[in-house]
């Protein structure tokens, strides 16, 4: 949530405080030693991750199919490397949240910190040796930079600078600068307490103010990040905010926070999964109490004691100790790669069950990303190898999901055809998707311009999900805009009924494939978990269900019906016993929970040849 955004950019500007404090004294004492610092470092965060790891690769062993297990082996080696920020900046889309098998999302905050780390301490080190006079006038040089590249970057590359340590190094050295303004400038108690109060108004802004609309971190990261530093700076003298911050349960939440924020994400994936949309007031507050249970057991049974207890170990056997573990890790993350994730730990129906999440549709390379769409050599071509292509099928990834259906349909007929899809993007012309940077404009765009041209394209099929008006609010007039629903559904209408009318005087025969109803959850991971448990999955929607849901998408159908020649029906293939099946044959007929599996592909391109009106 908005607060979790914000609470790491108050984190970072904390951890740059207090490890340029560390590094600073050291200097001017000379008694400064990279390996000390090091290991200190190590005895700080090591433990309590590895325990972490530790148990969230148990819970998966117990919890998780072979596939999922594989993809959290790479992700826990991914944070014991400290690369995790990389590796998710490679792989998941932060905003649009695929995050729901992403066991450790949160880590990436983590990499960043380590990797500043690394970095900086040479940094400073070189700084004092050469030019100490220049030092807080350089760091803050590099703090300008960083923000710069951030504010450079947000809108073009939104995922790399959310992720990266160059746009977020400022957090951390806006913490050193903090360092140096509260060492250096002597100030009265009350204008501390201004400070502190001033802080703590920007903090509780940035929490209210957020909205997922904002580019982040650019300019808007400015409100946490500012407001942490005068807290800190104001926090050198007894004041109102010093007062509340040294309250002793909150003195103790921080010193839990570390163990608290590693266990709180994991709880909330596995407990998601487990429990569907199922997510009362009172599993939050389990969930939230769990967590906190997990924090208080690694701070004081492992955190603590290694820290300075009784399990305190000298600095050689501290990296000897480090090597070890991460050693067992690497080799626990193999030797699961190389089992497949253990699939013997289930039954054969469930493990047959459970494959179908990897049966996915391999789409020759047919996803637009801003290329131009001029002649049908742009286009990938489907269905009969020779004569000029009569259709253009094109619309999001369930067109892709479908691609072998429509293949096989289009070849059925001796017809050739044009195909290409963007992800998320309805086959609408004029509509924007949030947080695509004007992609899906682009592409619908390029579409229609390909097709107001002279060609062979007689047919025109559009294919979606048709969800995104309702889910959240997607569908919009700017790329920047986050619309409410109301008036997404309005944008949708207008721009469906605009698309199909300028197919339609384009001379163009207008097929739509209406809606998969889809399922409640991942078809083939609830199917499997149903066969081990001995129950039926209840995952199918009833059919009224599904109408009610496309209610706006069929009266659209309905207002357009003399402009469209036909649509493709999947209810009418699934949905006539009252709910909305979700197997044929006993096979999943999906590989998550509305994308259409690659192996099903005769049984949709059948449904089109029976419901087809030459």
């Amino acid at each position: 949530g908005k607060s979790g955004f914000i609470g790491v950019d108050v984190f970072y500007v904390i951890s740059g405080y207090l490890i340029t404090g560390i590094i600073a004294r050291q200097l001017d004492a000379g008694t400064f030693s990279f390996s000390t610092f090091y290991l200190q470092r190590i005895r700080r965060l090591a433990p309590a991750l590895f325990a972490v790891l530790a148990l969230v690769m148990l819970a998966g062993g117990l919890l998780l199919f072979p596939d999922a297990l594989v993809d959290l082996a790479k992700q826990v080696l991914a944070s014991q490397l400290y690369v995790a920020n990389i590796y998710y900046w490679r792989s998941i889309n932060y905003f649009g949240l695929h995050a729901d098998g992403v066991y450790l999302l949160h880590t990436w905050s983590l990499a960043v910190e380590e990797q500043f780390y690394l970095v900086f301490p040479l940094v400073m080190y070189l700084l004092y040796r050469h030019c100490r006079a220049r030092v807080w006038l350089i760091l803050s040089m590099g703090c300008a930079a960083s923000f710069a590249l951030n504010l450079y970057f947000v809108s073009s590359k939104p995922e790399a600078t959310f992720y990266l340590l160059p746009t977020r190094a400022w957090e951390l050295i806006a913490g050193s600068l903090g360092y140096y303004v509260a060492t250096n400038f002597p100030r009265s108690r009350r204008s501390d307490e201004i400070l502190g109060k001033l802080g703590m108004a920007l903090i509780v802004v940035g929490v209210v103010a957020y909205s997922r609309e904002m580019t982040f971190p650019g300019t808007f990261a400015l409100l946490p990040v500012v407001g942490a530093a005068l807290v800190i700076v104001g926090g050198g003298q007894k004041t109102s905010t010093s007062n509340l911050l040294s309250l002793s349960p909150i003195v103790y939440i921080g010193r839990i926070s570390y163990p608290l924020y590693l266990v709180h994400w994991p709880i909330h994936v596995f407990a998601g999964q487990a429990l569907g949309d199922d997510y009362t007031t009172s599993v939050r507050l389990t969930m939230f109490l769990t967590s906190i249970v997990l924090a208080l057991m690694i701070y004081h049974l492992i955190e603590l004691p290694v820290r300075n207890g009784r399990l305190r170990i000298s600095g050689s056997s501290i990296a000897s100790a480090y090597g070890a573990g991460f050693a067992v890790t690497v080799g626990l993350v193999a030797v699961t790669l190389h089992a497949a994730g253990f699939p013997q730990r289930f039954q054969e129906q469930a493990m047959y069950l459970a494959s179908f999440v990897k049966d996915r549709t391999q789409v020759p390379d047919c996803e637009f990303h801003g290329q131009k769409l001029a002649s049908r050599e742009d286009f990938c071509r489907i269905g009969a190898e020779d004569g000029d292509p009569e259709w253009l099928i094109f619309g999001d990834s369930h067109a892709a999901a479908a691609y072998g259906a429509f293949d096989d349909w289009l070849t059925g007929q001796g017809k050739a055809g044009l195909f290409m899809f963007r992800n998320s993007c309805m086959p609408v012309s004029g509509i924007h998707m949030f947080k695509d940077k004007g992609l899906c404009h682009a592409f619908n765009d390029a579409i229609a311009n390909f097709l107001a041209q002279k060609n062979s394209i007689r047919h025109v099929l559009m294919v979606s999900c048709w969800r995104q008006p309702i889910e959240k609010g997607v569908v919009s007039t700017h790329a920047n805009n986050l619309l409410p629903r109301e008036e997404s559904l309005k944008v949708f209408e207008n721009r469906f009924r605009a698309s199909i009318e300028n197919l339609h005087q384009l001379g163009k025969q207008v097929y739509v494939w209406e809606p998969v109803p889809g399922a409640r959850g991942n078809v083939p991971v609830e199917l499997a978990k149903a066969q081990i448990a001995g129950m039926p999955a209840d995952i199918e929607f009833r059919t009224e269900e599904y109408f009610a849901e496309f209610d706006f998408f069929f009266r659209s159908l309905v207002e357009n019906s003399h402009l469209i020649t036909q649509t493709f029906s999947p209810s009418a293939a699934l949905c006539v016993s009252g709910t909305c099946k979700v197997t044929e044959e006993g096979n999943p007929l999906y590989h998550d929970n509305a994308h259409v599996t690659a192996s099903s592909a005769s049984f949709w391109a059948a449904m089109m040849r029976s419901q087809f009106r030459r």
